[in-house]
């Protein structure tokens, strides 16, 4: 997709190349004309699209600091901080399936998922309960978006989740304006790292703002049952590949 400015030039040469041959064409009618090129309607269509395609590669590259973004496929998502759509008080994050990209990555859309995380040690929270709070706002969504806790102690050691997946006030279809989202997760004396966000399965796009991350009041219950701990043999990161000799071999071209 070009830039406005390419298009613009794209249009301004025809133009001129059309009046040297002594037919007359506006240039609004030029730029229709350049959008038709590209498959779009006009240039109305053409505009809308490359200012939505340079506001996601300025969110690209300004990153959230102390976020990461997963995704099977991350280059299909218009991703990070969104200064249009903002919320009115503080920063608004985005996660958006690009539904061009989602044809030709993600032809069963049930297995589109993406989200923003943050990995934090759980030794301040431990033996506590927490709540985890999140304002968000949707449009589109067809399988499901909330935010998301999970409690670990020694790796393949998991303590707690919850996703509000069945619960009441869970997951956001559809277009749904802002509304909160909380989890109540207990942190045990052992935990040793607790991690949090908020994810997008499927097509659409889902706004968020205003995370917080404190103890709970008393009277709180967890929104989500403990998870029965069970002997799991740890996965331990350990040394690999120091001969150079397992080589991960680039995409060939056009896949």
């Amino acid at each position: 997709m070009p830039t406005i400015t390419d298009a613009k030039a794209m249009a301004k040469a025809l133009e001129a190349a059309l009046r040297a041959r002594n037919v007359a064409v506006s240039h609004g009618e030029c730029l229709d004309i350049v959008s038709r090129q590209f498959g779009l309607k006009d240039w109305n269509v053409l505009s809308a699209r490359a200012k939505r395609d340079e506001a996601a590669a300025r969110r690209r590259a300004a990153e959230l600091r102390g976020w990461g973004f997963q995704a099977e496929h991350p280059a299909a998502y218009d991703h990070g901080a969104d200064d249009v759509d903002r919320d009115p008080d503080r920063g608004t994050a985005l996660i958006r399936l690009d539904p061009e990209a989602a044809l030709r990555l993600y032809p069963n859309l049930a297995r589109a998922f993406g989200t923003y995380l943050q990995t934090v040690s759980a030794v301040p929270f431990r033996a506590r309960r927490l709540e985890i709070r999140a304002r968000l706002r949707c449009e589109g969504v067809t399988h499901g978006a909330t935010i998301w806790a999970r409690v670990d102690g020694m790796p393949g050691h998991t303590f707690a989740f919850d996703n509000l997946k069945g619960a009441r006030s869970g997951w956001l279809f559809g277009d749904v304006p802002w509304t909160a989202r909380r989890i109540v997760i207990d942190v045990p004396c052992d935990a040793i790292t607790l991690h949090f966000g908020f994810f997008l399965k499927g097509s659409g796009s889902l706004w968020a703002a205003e995370f917080s991350v404190g103890d709970a009041d008393a009277s709180a219950q967890i929104t989500a049952p403990a998870v029965a701990r069970t002997s799991v043999e740890p996965a331990w990161i350990t040394p690999v590949n120091l001969d150079f000799s397992d080589v991960i071999s680039p995409p060939a071209i056009g896949t």
